[in-house]
């Protein structure tokens, strides 16, 4: 079995601005986005949520070309240029919100030399969820899972989920591991936080080769993908083979 193709954005840079980060490869510009998105479009494919493809309950009927887009962190400018463009072809996307970061800026990547960013307040995610966008958990405070104890895993896995389903009155069912880190345990303590899924990132060659309800492997679209590179990366996550879980949680 072949997965749904998984793509992965972060941030949008605002037109005619130049990016001071170190990780300005995760931008990209509007006006990119707009043609990925039109290209969608023009080849017949229709965004997902990710309950779609992932939940254990068969509630969906995926359409004949389906694609899921995953933004991660909630930044202001998802709102600002991302959420338009959506719009405008009739898309939605799956949002992963840093919880205990909302209304505030993306100070988790202060240490990595990143300038903070302004993140979405809550309002805005309400209305996202409103208008059918997805709503995930990218846990409560950033922290790489391999960085922290089992407990505070726990609790960034708990705090987040609690937050926005207090907040959407909808209880996230997946989660984004932050910067892609985890080890194989995490994946358990993913499943027994009450998720039906969490999401990782393809960052090499062997995260093609299997994906799976807690390592959904998601393909980053990067400031320099070309329209070529964009195509292959599409067809590329595609191919990812994916294995279901048994009911203990095992593949």
């Amino acid at each position: 079995m072949r997965q749904c193709p998984v793509l992965l954005y972060h941030w949008f840079q605002a037109p005619g601005s130049s990016s001071l980060d170190r990780s300005h490869h995760l931008e990209i510009s509007p006006g990119m986005f707009a043609r990925q998105m039109r290209l969608l479009k023009r080849l017949g494919y229709q965004t997902v949520p990710l309950r779609a493809i992932l939940s254990t309950e068969c509630r969906y009927q995926l359409p004949t070309k389906p694609v899921v887009i995953t933004v991660d962190d909630g930044m202001l400018d998802f709102w600002e240029f991302g959420k338009p463009i959506l719009e405008k072809y009739g898309f939605t996307a799956t949002l992963f919100i840093v919880t205990g970061y909302v209304g505030k800026d993306s100070g988790w990547d202060r240490n990595l030399g990143i300038r903070p960013r302004p993140l979405m307040g809550w309002e805005q995610i309400i209305k996202l969820h409103e208008a059918g966008f997805e709503i995930g958990s990218h846990t409560h405070t950033h922290r790489p899972f391999t960085t922290i104890g089992e407990g505070d895993v726990r609790m960034e896995l708990t705090k987040s989920r609690k937050a926005l389903a207090d907040k959407t009155g909808t209880t996230p069912e997946f989660v984004a591991y932050p910067r892609g880190f985890y080890h194989a345990r995490h994946k358990q303590m993913v499943r027994e936080a009450g998720y039906q899924g969490a999401c990782s990132v393809v960052l090499g060659v062997r995260d093609l080769l299997r994906s799976d309800h807690f390592e959904l492997m998601r393909v980053m679209v990067k400031k320099k993908t070309s329209i070529a590179q964009f195509c292959t990366r599409l067809w590329l996550s595609g191919l990812i083979p994916f294995h279901n879980f048994d009911s203990a949680g095992k593949p």
